[in-house]
């Protein structure tokens, strides 16, 4: 039988308890939702991310607000959202760059991807193609590694990239230590001004997201020497080879996006946070703007997201070290 204290006890405690049980679940998103993203307005990365904060807000019925945070490889964007709320309030979006390349390319990187962050999903995968003005003298792929092999030290070919070890930064210094070609990195803040220098003829070449290449191409302001990272030919440029075709199986790798939130943030909140992107990423209007680019949607789960930023970390990482690419 219960003693008479331990009744009284039981009894006195029943107000606290009703209040706690009677406290409404937190709302979420309480506020605006910050969409950050490591790249300036105007490339790939910054239109999708435009695009999804479009279909999300709808979904969780707050604004959805993209914030363009460039420069140090993803490093001043990682740095933003690490030192906000864990709350769900701010994302992270990304690609292979920042969150698999960086660790093996910065050895004082100011985040750890997975430590720092809570991997929600990937959003996409990319082919890739490679580009050079429309004027160039370089006509197909065998055209331009030969001329980068025969270079002289100051005529060496110049290319472009995004960003300091970026995809593409990366790829041509694989292409490099395959062929034994002379190519010079000129990095720049972000996918546009890049392929307005590359169209100006202030570079020689540039690997590029086919999203953002494509266009031109088609219009005649560049031409494409190879699509990477996709094992068929795109149906809009079906007389461009694959690199596979090409003789380059090994080099032959797809992009692909995603995002993250800061580490802590409350499972309800991420599970809110991972239905709208992922309703947001298959939507009518990503396939419509960039079904025919290259582009395909590849949702994942938290856990599968976190699984496949692992296995890329180790792999492009290995590729890094092996061409003793370290940046400051």
């Amino acid at each position: 039988m219960i003693s008479r204290r331990a009744l009284v006890r039981s009894c006195a405690a029943l107000p606290f308890a009703s209040k706690v049980l009677a406290q409404p679940a937190l709302v979420f998103p309480r506020k605006a939702v910050t969409w950050v993203v490591p790249y300036p307005a105007g490339g790939f990365g910054d239109a999708v991310s435009r695009v999804l904060t479009q279909h999300m807000a709808t979904t969780l019925k707050q604004p959805v607000i993209v914030e363009n945070k460039p420069g140090a490889g993803g490093q001043i964007a990682a740095a933003y959202v690490k030192q906000q709320p864990a709350d769900g309030h701010t994302l992270f979006y990304g690609d292979i760059g920042p969150f698999a390349m960086n660790a093996a390319l910065y050895p004082k990187l100011n985040y750890d991807t997975l430590k720092d962050f809570a991997p929600l999903t990937r959003l996409l995968t990319s082919s890739l193609v490679l580009v050079v003005p429309a004027n160039s003298p370089f006509k197909t792929l065998d055209d331009l590694i030969k001329a980068a092999k025969a270079a002289k030290d100051d005529k060496n070919i110049m290319y472009g990239s995004f960003g300091m070890g970026s995809q593409p930064h990366i790829w041509v210094e694989m292409l490099k230590r395959e062929t034994k070609g002379k190519f010079q990195h000129v990095a720049y803040k972000g996918a546009a001004p890049a392929v307005q220098d590359l169209m100006g003829g202030h570079i020689d070449m540039m690997l590029d997201v086919t999203a953002n290449s494509m266009p031109y191409v088609l219009e005649g302001k560049l031409r494409a020497l190879a699509v990477v990272g996709s094992e068929k030919r795109l149906d809009k440029l079906p007389q461009v080879q694959t690199l596979t075709e090409l003789g380059y199986p090994a080099l032959n790798m797809p992009g692909w996006t995603g995002v993250v939130v800061r580490a802590g943030t409350p499972g309800d909140a991420m599970a809110q946070l991972h239905a709208a992107v992922v309703q947001a990423v298959q939507s009518d209007e990503i396939k419509r703007r960039f079904g025919d680019l290259g582009v395909v949607p590849a949702p994942q789960s938290s856990a599968d997201f976190a699984r496949y930023i692992q296995t890329e970390t180790e792999r492009w990482g290995s590729v890094i070290r092996s061409a003793g690419v370290v940046l400051e």
